[in-house]
């Protein structure tokens, strides 16, 4: 039984075929290994602004849960009303609990976004 060593250099076929190539195989080899090094920040950057991104959903679909719940009491406020004007004042603090409650929803959202920013340009000038 016979085992064949597999050849360590990927460019050992192309050897057999070219003589030239025994000659330019330190070139082709340090071209590739510079190659794959010069890859290496673009997708740590991509990866970053990736983060981000996902960062930024989440955001946001805190907030759409939080217009979401809003919604969800407005409507339970509106059918809780029978038109007196007791249940007119409870309509009306309702719906200014509601707009406080989307006001700080939206002011967080917006701090998120800002600190996201910041974050983003923070890792790319690391991985840079």
């Amino acid at each position: 039984m016979t085992t064949q060593n597999t050849p360590t250099n990927p460019w050992a076929p192309l050897a057999t075929m070219t003589p030239w190539f025994d000659a330019s195989q330190p070139l082709l080899n340090w071209w590739t290994e510079q190659s794959s090094q010069a890859m290496q920040p673009f997708a740590k950057i991509q990866q970053a602004w990736m983060e981000s991104m996902s960062q930024a959903m989440q955001a946001e679909m805190q907030f759409f849960q939080a217009i979401t719940a809003s919604h969800e009491k407005m409507a339970q406020c509106m059918m809780n009303a029978s038109g007196t004007p007791e249940s007119n004042r409870k309509i009306a603090d309702c719906y200014h609990e509601v707009v406080q409650t989307l006001t700080d929803a939206q002011v967080t959202r917006l701090h998120k976004a800002t600190e996201l920013s910041h974050e983003f340009r923070r890792s790319l000038w690391e991985e840079l």
